[in-house]
């Protein structure tokens, strides 16, 4: 299967040892092409991705603009396109999911709101996974109409302050070492941290929500996740995905 990954500015990304270890642990030749495009070639890349590949994957900053090239409806952001019928997923939300409840034991039970930072094509993602299973959400982004737009469709409210026992990181502030707490002057109170910013060792979002005593994870397992739904849609085959999961993030870390 042929497949890539199409963004902006990604060289950093781990996305091809994701799927590298994939295709060894379930026995399927799977190649992984990174394409770093710039906006003004996005279209014309979208219709040889359609011809050239299987399918591919979307990353930043390109899970919304994508659809005016696939033409589909489709509510939030697309990170999976398949190219012989032109179908769109987004397997981020899941994958979220599984990642929190892989790292939090109690979550579901003890968190009932939840700050969102953020609003791109991610963070809806996220922010209807968690609407899905009855969690409050509060959003706070640095574009106040971007924030409100996400708040109208998925039913969540801006966040002024009120209190939350999980917050998540839908932005990019943190790959370079920022701390977003100080970007967006929220405080620190609380119980779990989700940072989608999976890099190497801990950002300063993990490690302050640790030094206030909460627990804090990043985001390698969500990619992990939903980089495994992503090959099952586009195989057509239904795989194991904690068992895969295991093995995968095992290769990963040794590397």
């Amino acid at each position: 299967m042929k497949t890539a990954l199409v963004g902006r500015d990604i060289s950093y990304t781990m996305s091809p040892k994701v799927h590298a270890a994939i295709s060894r642990e379930i026995g399927e030749h799977i190649s992984f092409d990174v394409l770093d495009i710039p906006y003004d070639r996005l279209e014309s890349a979208v219709t040889d991705l359609i011809n050239g590949y299987d399918g591919f994957f979307v990353t930043v900053p390109y899970k919304n603009d994508i659809k005016k090239y696939i033409d589909c409806d489709f509510g939030g952001g697309v990170n999976v396109v398949r190219s012989r019928d032109r179908a769109v997923f987004n397997t981020d939300g899941i994958g979220f999911i599984r990642a929190l409840d892989r790292n939090f034991k109690n979550w579901r039970t003890s968190v009932s709101s939840v700050l969102v930072l953020g609003a791109g094509g991610v963070a809806y993602a996220v922010i209807s996974a968690l609407t899905q299973i009855g969690k409050k959400v509060y959003v706070l982004n640095r574009t106040l109409m971007h924030a409100l737009k996400l708040c109208s469709a998925l039913g969540a409210e801006l966040y002024a302050n009120q209190d939350a026992e999980l917050v998540v990181n839908c932005t990019s502030v943190g790959v370079n070492g920022e701390d977003v707490f100080k970007t967006l002057c929220v405080l620190l109170k609380f119980d779990y941290a989700y940072d989608l910013v999976y890099a190497r060792g801990d950002t300063p979002f993990i490690r302050r929500v640790r030094q206030f005593g909460g627990q804090a994870a990043n985001g390698l397992d969500m990619l992990i996740y939903q980089a495994i739904e992503g090959d099952s849609v586009l195989l057509g085959k239904k795989l194991d995905t904690e068992s895969i999961f295991d093995n995968v993030k095992k290769a990963i870390v040794k590397e």
